[in-house]
């Protein structure tokens, strides 16, 4: 790729660091970009699966490096009703025509960006590999790393950050290898579906055992977004009474239908006092 294009590597850093940083607000920031680390474990998660199934990984690890750059486009987050997916292939056409890339080969990337997330367009082979390369390295143990650090991030400390956002991640690796496109990518799921559960359940289980938290794992059969028909199994992360009072909770679930996916919003009060907290993700669309 250097040798092709020497220029795309640095400029596509370029825009990521930038975009995050005037998402955050924080122009003296002098930490490195969380979203252009993603974007290089996928890279190279696009890489070994084109490798492990013998294709060219040119195009996949090029689409790769482009599948998040428009998250923060403008220092804005899923502003409006277009996709990230769309401003990422716009920039990735900008950015490839600069470069000198065939009009053929932009149209290859470009297409399989807007594939990545849109329901209404059908996966192509690049949108597979990059499909499962994005799940792959947001699971297993990397999963688990970048969940802290995005709990840190959001100044979240371990226990809320268990009762919001680790059933998303029981849900998601629960059925991973469903969610996945390609051989390889299957076959790495099964392993990251072991270490992620086996980490949260027994992380779950000590916080317990040593009183710095009372949580429950609920299971929980809804719906599936991509066929209403059948039912996927989510996870909660629930306390079993209120963390202040020690009052009984009440708890209600929602969906809504969003610009890119079903999200599921579970609403957990205190029958006692004014203690609340409110959990939400995207469910998993698994392939009907």
């Amino acid at each position: 790729m250097e040798s092709q294009f020497p220029h795309l590597f640095g400029h596509v850093r370029q825009i990521i660091k930038k975009s995050e940083k005037d998402f955050s607000q924080n122009k003296e920031q002098k930490t490195e970009s969380f979203l252009w680390e993603h974007t290089l474990l996928v890279s190279a998660v696009a890489q070994k699966i084109c490798l492990e199934e013998k294709e060219d990984p040119m195009l996949p690890v090029i689409t790769s490096l482009f599948h998040d750059i428009g998250k923060f486009n403008k220092g804005r987050y899923h502003t409006g009703d277009t996709p990230e997916e769309y401003e990422s292939s716009r920039i990735a056409e900008q950015v490839l025509l600069k470069e000198g890339m065939d009009k053929k080969k932009i149209h290859h990337i470009t297409s399989a960006l807007k594939a990545l997330y849109d329901e209404h367009k059908p996966l192509n082979r690049i949108a597979e590999i990059v499909h499962d390369s994005d799940f792959l390295a947001k699971s297993g143990h990397m999963g688990v790393a970048q969940f802290f650090i995005k709990s840190a991030l959001r100044g979240m400390p371990l226990t809320k950050s268990l009762m919001k956002s680790s059933g998303r991640e029981l849900t998601y690796a629960s059925i991973l290898p469903q969610n996945m496109r390609t051989r390889t990518g299957k076959k790495m799921a099964a392993q990251k579906k072991k270490d992620i559960l086996a980490f949260f359940k027994g992380l779950i289980t000590e916080v317990n055992k040593i009183g710095a938290a009372d949580l429950k794992i609920k299971k929980l059969s809804w719906p599936s977004p991509k066929d209403p028909q059948k039912h996927i199994q989510i996870f909660l992360v629930l306390p079993q009474s209120c963390p202040k009072c020690c009052g009984g909770l009440g708890v209600s679930y929602s969906s809504k239908k969003g610009i890119k996916c079903t999200q599921l919003t579970t609403n957990i009060k205190c029958k006692k006092c004014s203690w609340k907290i409110r959990t939400n993700f995207c469910l998993p669309e698994i392939p009907p």
